[in-house]
């Protein structure tokens, strides 16, 4: 073969590389929050719209957590927009380093995130929040204008037969963790659903 034609190929292969590369990159963009790290929520929904429908399906425990940094308004009005931003990172990898591998964990929305755990039941995601709580309050987080503490309040909800979908998973979850600020923040309340 001359060399004329091993260069060609060797270029086309470089290009086909650097193609595969861009959109495994912009696949990973699409599915990411930019700012957290973390599944955005359209990513987050399709992925827990599988885990919940497989557990509804073959009888499986899941359960999912909603959780709120408390305050969060007070640190970006105190220390402004780049050291919130910074915080909501370093939360959203504490709680990431917290959870199992299996675990989905998303940016739902502002200071919001969301976890999905299969095969936990409400006793074992009642555990895993409170190791959630636990991870972040225990010591401040590093920012460029020095630590800031913060806390999470924590909603939990398990996934049964009468559950309809899941958004409804969801809302339980979601008025749980209301709850939980309502009775004074940096807790975790179980869904009474």
């Amino acid at each position: 073969m001359p060399v004329s034609s091993i260069s060609l190929i060797a270029n086309q292969t470089a290009v086909a590389l650097e193609k595969a590369r861009l959109f495994s990159e912009v696949q990973q963009l699409a599915a990411t929050d930019s700012l957290a790290g973390l599944h955005n929520r359209r990513h987050f929904f399709e992925l827990a719209g599988h885990e919940f429908e497989r557990a509804r399906r073959y009888g499986r425990p899941l359960a999912a957590i909603m959780l709120d940094i408390d305050h969060f308004k007070q640190v970006n009005d105190t220390y402004g927009h780049t050291i919130g931003d910074q915080v909501l990172r370093a939360v959203a990898a504490r709680c990431r380093e917290s959870l199992r591998e299996i675990d989905l964990l998303g940016r739902y929305g502002g200071e919001e995130f969301v976890a999905f755990l299969p095969e936990s039941d409400l006793h074992g995601a009642r555990n895993a929040a409170e190791r959630l709580r636990q991870c972040v309050a225990e010591a401040p987080f590093d920012t460029l204008r020095g630590p800031v503490t913060v806390t999470i309040s924590l909603g939990v909800a398990s996934f049964m037969e009468s559950c309809p979908g899941l958004s409804e998973l969801l809302n339980q979850a979601d008025a749980a963790m209301y709850a939980a600020k309502a009775a004074g923040r940096n807790r975790v309340v179980m869904s009474r659903d």
